[in-house]
């Protein structure tokens, strides 16, 4: 699966359960450097009874040459380059803009909201100025953007602060633009520059895998417009220590007690070379530590011992016989009922993702042949050997047994099914059942069954 993060510039195996939870219905799409259509939306530009684009936000509101603007509103089509064009307005000038991709969502591309980057072109200067979107020949009305003098980005944290080479680094900030560069030097103070780009709000690097152990300085500059300017320097400890999992508990799906929970992290390097992944629950003074099955993944059993309500989590890795210190602890609540399994999308073992998202673009059923493998993503909050998938229609109901598609994949979101060959042809139901708690969740489309 490709998965794909609606937060720009975030590191993707960061944050892909909570995409499995959102059933991988936003796309991102890269284009350069790096998403629908209606009766009538009040802000469009009609024409010949058909609405055109509409913006009805920009971020940031304050921007100067070079810079990236997000635009949110719809028919942006962000994901045609040709088709979707940019202008700032100065002066009575207009000036053409460079688009840079943006997101839509899957199964809604006539009514679902969308996002486009655009870039601040160098021949505008400082003042007020509009920006408009054109698309398919139809114009959005005019929104308003300050333009000042081009400044250094504002770097206000890099995350995470150590890690092992290969690790992703994340500069959160503000005033970031599409020409600037990253300098990293090394411990023995040899500068390497690398692109950066991204978003207004921030941009990013892997660490090089033969990356030594010790401090390594961070600073943005830009070749282009910087005049040798560069921001305040940032450190970076490059450890081959085990190092502790700092949990991102906003972005968590809520299990019951016995349930299966898939933590969030804001980053997953420690637990590529993890031997041991732990999990301490601590609730009304009493702490339970649990060990992931399988270190490499975030995933782990609640114990049952728990009560529904506020628990404290803490995390921390193996390396070398070594454990790390715990993480910070981190405040989550357990849900009072099981959650049930979800289904994001489907497909055989050799097709194309169906997204199952809600949304007028979605498909109506799928169809298989009698013997093909399916695999479903989702959200399963249950081991997998205890998913069961049912086919069933009128009086005939058809059990079939769950697999993880890939037992050494760093994330759960995938389970496959074979359809038997005596499967008969017509259409079918598709269920997804937790037979440990009872709960389940039904395919949205109808499942078309038909003989080669």
């Amino acid at each position: 699966m490709s998965a794909l993060d609606s937060k720009e510039q975030r590191d993707n195996s960061s944050l892909r359960g909570d995409i499995a939870a959102t059933q991988m219905h936003v796309r991102v799409f890269i284009i350069s450097l790096l998403l629908i259509p209606c009766s009538f939306v009040i802000g469009a530009v009609v024409v010949q009874g058909q609405a055109g684009p509409v913006v009805e936000e920009l971020n940031p509101k304050t921007a100067s040459i070079n810079s990236i603007i997000k635009l949110k509103g719809y028919r942006l089509y962000p994901e045609a380059g040709s088709k979707t064009n940019a202008f700032f307005i100065q002066n009575g000038i207009e000036l053409p803009a460079q688009t840079g991709g943006g997101s839509s969502v899957t199964n809604n591309e006539r009514n679902g909201a969308q996002s486009l980057a655009v870039f601040v072109p160098d021949e505008i200067v400082p003042g007020l100025a509009q920006i408009v979107v054109e698309a398919n020949g139809h114009r959005s009305i005019p929104v308003t953007v300050t333009i000042t003098e081009w400044q250094l980005p504002i770097i206000k944290r890099i995350n995470p602060t150590r890690g092992a080479p290969g690790t992703f680094v994340e500069i959160e900030g503000e005033g970031f633009h599409v020409d600037d560069e990253i300098e990293v030097t090394d411990t023995d103070g040899n500068p390497v520059r690398r692109y950066g780009g991204g978003s207004s709000r921030g941009t990013g690097f892997g660490l090089r895998e033969d990356t030594p152990e010790g401090v390594i300085t961070i600073r943005i500059g830009n070749k282009k417009y910087g005049k040798g300017q560069y921001t305040e320097p940032y450190t970076f400890t490059v450890t081959n220590d085990p190092l502790p999992l700092e949990l991102s508990t906003w972005y968590m799906k809520s299990v019951a007690p016995g349930q299966w929970l898939d933590l969030q992290v804001s980053d997953s390097g420690p637990l590529k070379h993890s031997e041991l992944t732990e999990v301490a629950f601590t609730q009304a003074g009493r702490e339970i530590i649990v060990a992931a099955p399988k270190p490499f993944i975030p995933r782990v059993a609640v114990p049952g011992a728990l009560s529904a309500g506020k628990v404290q989590l803490q995390v921390r890795t193996w390396r070398n016989g070594q454990p790390s210190e715990w993480s910070e602890p981190a405040v989550f609540t357990l849900a009072d009922k099981p959650l049930a399994p979800s289904i994001g999308a489907i497909r055989l073992s050799k097709g194309s993702w169906v997204q199952l998202w809600p949304g007028p673009d979605r498909a109506m059923s799928f169809t298989v042949n009698p013997g093909d493998e399916v695999v479903l993503n989702g959200l399963w909050p249950v081991d997998a050997s205890n998913l069961r998938v049912s086919l069933v229609r009128t009086g005939e109901e058809v059990t079939l047994t769950a697999t993880e598609l890939d037992e050494k994949a760093d994330w759960f979101s995938e389970v496959k099914v074979s359809l038997p060959e005596s499967l008969e042809p017509g259409e079918w139901r598709m269920i997804v059942s937790s037979e440990t708690d009872g709960t389940h969740a039904e395919v949205p489309i109808v499942i078309r069954v038909v003989k080669q």
